[in-house]
C-alpha cells in the first residue's frame, strides 16, 4: 500500500490540500469493530453474474434468516453481508463451504484494516475424507499430520479421546483455491506402502485438468506440461473427489430377554451434518 501511494504521488501533481496527511485515532477503529464483527464478505465464483434478486432470497431462506441478513452490492457477484444476529452469522461461517448455481460461495470476515476491494477470496474451509487408512492411524495426530499436505488443518473429526470410529478419518482444512486439489497421499508402515485416497465433502464443480476449483475445463488455460492438448491428454482429477454422504454407525444394547438379543433403532443413521441441515453447504439453488 505504501508503494501504491507513493507511485501516485509521483505521477500525479498533488494539490496543497490533497497532500494533507489525516490521522485517525486508534479509538475510531475500536468502536467501528462491532460492526465489522456483525459483516461477512461473499463472492460468488461464477463466471457469469449472478442473479442478485434471487441470490439475496435464496440464500436468506437457506441461511434460515429471511430478516436476518442485509445484503448490499459492492460489485461483480460480490456482497456485504450484515447480520442482526451473531447466532446467524456464526451458523454461515462453521457451515461453509456453500455453493449457488452450483458455484462456490467464498465468504471471508471483515477483520484488519483492509478495505473491502483488498479482501481476498483465495482461501476457503473443506471437509476432507481420508479413505483406506489402517485402524491403528484413525486418531486425531494422523488427521492433522496427513491433512496438512491439502492445506492448513482447522479440525480432525474424533472423540474425546481422539479416535475416530467411522469407515473414514474426517479433516477439516482451509484450502487454498488457487492450488490443485489434493488426490490423496502415501504412507509407509514398515515395509507396506499405501496410497490414501482424498474426497471432499460439498465440493463444487472444478476443473478436470487442473484440479482448481474456481473454474471448470471449459474455462481453463492453463496447458499440459508435456505439449499435448486436453482432447488428447489423460484426466488427471475427475468426480471420484467428491465424497458421498457416510453414516454413522448407531451402537446397540442386547436385550436380555433373548439368548440371541435383539438390535434396537434403525441399524445405521447418518449424522446430522452429512443429511445437510438447513445451514449446511450442501444447499443450492439453480
Amino acid at each position: 500500500m505504501v508503494e501504491e501511494i507513493s507511485h501516485l504521488c509521483k505521477g500525479l501533481k498533488l494539490t496543497e490540500e490533497e497532500q494533507q496527511d489525516f490521522h485517525l485515532p486508534e479509538e475510531e477503529f475500536t468502536l467501528a469493530q462491532d460492526i465489522s464483527n456483525s459483516c461477512l464478505v461473499a463472492l460468488v465464483a461464477l463466471d457469469r453474474e449472478v442473479n442478485k434478486g434471487a441470490f439475496k432470497i435464496t440464500m436468506s431462506r437457506v441461511w434460515n434468516a429471511e430478516r436476518g441478513i442485509s445484503f448490499k452490492d459492492i460489485g461483480r457477484n460480490k456482497f456485504l453481508l450484515e447480520f442482526h444476529s451473531s447466532i446467524v452469522r456464526t451458523r454461515v461461517l462453521t457451515g461453509q463451504p456453500w455453493s449457488c448455481h452450483r458455484s462456490l460461495i467464498c465468504i471471508q470476515e471483515c477483520t484488519g484494516r483492509l478495505a473491502l476491494k483488498d479482501i481476498e477470496f483465495s482461501l476457503e474451509p473443506f471437509w476432507i475424507q481420508l479413505h483406506d487408512l489402517p485402524f491403528p492411524a484413525m486418531n486425531r495426530r494422523m488427521g492433522e499430520k496427513l491433512g496438512a499436505s491439502a492445506g492448513k488443518v482447522i479440525m480432525v473429526d474424533v472423540d474425546e479421546k481422539g479416535r475416530a470410529w467411522r469407515g473414514v478419518l474426517r479433516v477439516k482444512v482451509l484450502l487454498d483455491l488457487s492450488k490443485p486439489l489434493t488426490r490423496g497421499c502415501v504412507i509407509n508402515v514398515g515395509d507396506s506402502r499405501s496410497w490414501i485416497p482424498f474426497k471432499y465433502k460439498r465440493l463444487p464443480p472444478f476443473c478436470y485438468h487442473c484440479g482448481i476449483i474456481l473454474h471448470t475445463q471449459l474455462s481453463c488455460t492453463r496447458r499440459v506440461s508435456d505439449g499435448s492438448t486436453y482432447a488428447t491428454s489423460q484426466l488427471q482429477y475427475g468426480p471420484w473427489l467428491k465424497a458421498d454422504p457416510i453414516q454413522k454407525p448407531r451402537f446397540h444394547k442386547a436385550q436380555s430377554n433373548s439368548l440371541e438379543g435383539k438390535a434396537s433403532g434403525s441399524g445405521l443413521q447418518a449424522s446430522s451434518d452429512d443429511q445437510g441441515s438447513n445451514f449446511g453447504g450442501n444447499n443450492t439453488f439453480q
